[in-house]
């Protein structure tokens, strides 16, 4: 499961407009769903994601994981795309929606190969999985 999350959350951002630099800087993973049910706070516990522009990389424990990120911010809801540049998604890309509301960053990412969501829900048996991040530093 951290796996999986961790690759999902690697694949989870590019950089478009001005929500890309907003984001830069270093977050901490503090509340995510997948295939309906809650993530266990041991398991997101201590993970830190890095961006600096259109790339970042999620570090989990001792392993790091890369991808690329393009944000549009003219759609509703706002639409992003992560592209792994390592590891077993590599190559493919995730859709995804996102929002910033004050230091909280929100991503919902669809299976790799699944259309974009539509909403920040998951449901079982679609692979989307939702992930809510907190600003540590810019």
């Amino acid at each position: 499961m951290i796996m999986s999350l961790a690759i999902a959350l690697m694949v989870s951002f590019g950089s478009q407009d001005t929500d890309a630099s907003k984001l830069n800087g270093t977050w901490m993973l503090v509340r995510g769903e997948e295939e309906g049910k809650p993530l266990p706070q041991d398991a997101i516990q201590g993970i830190k994601m890095i961006i600096d522009g259109d790339k970042y990389t999620v570090i989990v424990g001792s392993e790091k994981m890369a991808s690329t990120l393009h944000f549009d911010a003219t759609t509703t809801p706002k639409s992003i795309d992560a592209k792994a540049t390592a590891g077993p998604y590599k190559d493919k890309t995730l859709l995804g929606i996102y929002r910033i509301q004050g230091d909280e960053f929100t991503v919902c990412f669809a299976a790799p190969g699944k259309e974009r969501p539509k909403d920040f829900t998951t449901k079982s048996g679609t692979g989307t999985l939702v992930h809510i991040w907190k600003r540590q530093s810019s």
